[in-house]
């Protein structure tokens, strides 16, 4: 047992891995306490795994983990996180947006408030594109809904976690560890640390806005029973608006009123509760989709290899 685990999901980041290793231990030098560095290597198709084996031969406190298949983030961090031995433990992306320099802040911030079980990053000016921008505050405003999540806390992928909390996450056993939700699913207690975003050093964003949508898509219909009240409401609303267009068309033909031609009225019906019963169908669609993948207890990840662990103490600092 240690006192840091730095979890790093990594993808096709071999070109700028040293330089963010280099910067996690010369952050980790200004705080007190042994720490380790875990390297998630999610099957990348490049030389990222190569790179993680030689830093971990230089140095004591790296670790690497390699994917047997690619598995995306959230699950490559839930590997780290069940792997890690740290009695805090640190997630952040490969991608150098987050500043290894500010690690010493979120630890301060989670040791300064001993009530708080996780610290977040919040990024005063983020270099995310307008769509980026807008999906994540529209997603936000989801979460506080959904997740009870506190409307204070600005989420972010660059935090801190304390172990009890970790081993509650790791303990949900979901097919879709989605770790956002599940850490405000988990816990209340929350804090923000201002921080920087960093530009990325080369290549684009892995998360366009077909797969943000995904994402919240998946949160959405693996957590809630929003969609389908959503579906009974609209339903008891067409229900009671039929009721109330008979009424009307009664009076008007109680009282000689000349009205539109019937059929027109009966098409639109039609195709107005056609649609909806369509639509409700794809929503329990949905729902089963999800439920089967629970039930069968797909691999959430298998791990091809990893590099020889000299010290799970991790190094001084």
């Amino acid at each position: 047992m240690c006192d840091y685990s730095i979890v790093i999901p990594c993808y096709c980041s071999g070109a700028w891995l040293p330089e963010l290793v280099q910067r996690v231990e010369r952050a980790m030098s200004n705080v007190s306490g042994a720490f380790e560095v875990l390297l998630v290597n999610d099957a990348s198709p490049d030389n990222t795994w190569q790179v993680i084996e030689s830093l971990a031969e230089e140095s004591r406190a790296i670790h690497g983990l390699d994917m047997m298949f690619n598995t995306g983030q959230f699950r490559a961090t839930l590997c780290g996180l069940e792997h890690a031995v740290g009695n805090q433990i640190i997630l952040m992306d490969d991608d150098l947006q987050h500043p290894p320099e500010a690690i010493p802040d979120l630890i301060a911030a989670l040791d300064a408030h001993p009530e708080w079980d996780c610290v977040m990053a919040r990024f005063k000016s983020p270099r995310h594109g307008l769509f980026r921008r807008v999906g994540s505050r529209v997603a936000g405003e989801l979460f506080c809904y959904l997740y009870g999540r506190p409307r204070e806390i600005a989420p972010s992928s660059f935090r801190i976690l304390r172990r009890p909390l970790v081993e509650t996450i790791c303990r949900h056993g979901t097919a879709n560890p989605l770790i956002g939700p599940l850490i405000f699913r988990s816990t209340r207690r929350l804090g923000n640390v201002d921080v920087e975003h960093q530009p990325r050093p080369q290549g684009r964003s892995g998360y366009s806005i077909s797969r943000l949508t995904r994402i919240v898509w998946q949160s959405i219909f693996s957590t809630s029973t929003l969609p389908l009240r959503l579906a009974s409401g609209l339903g008891f609303c067409s229900a009671v608006g039929s009721f109330v267009l008979g009424v009307i068309y009664f009076l008007r033909w109680w009282f000689k009123v000349t009205s539109e031609p019937g059929f027109l009225t009966i098409v639109l019906l039609i195709i107005f509760f056609g649609g909806l019963t369509l639509a409700s169908v794809g929503l329990l669609g949905e729902y089963l989709v999800h439920i089967m993948e629970e039930v069968r207890r797909p691999v959430r990840y298998a791990i091809r290899e990893r590099t020889a662990i000299r010290e799970r103490d991790g190094a001084e600092s």
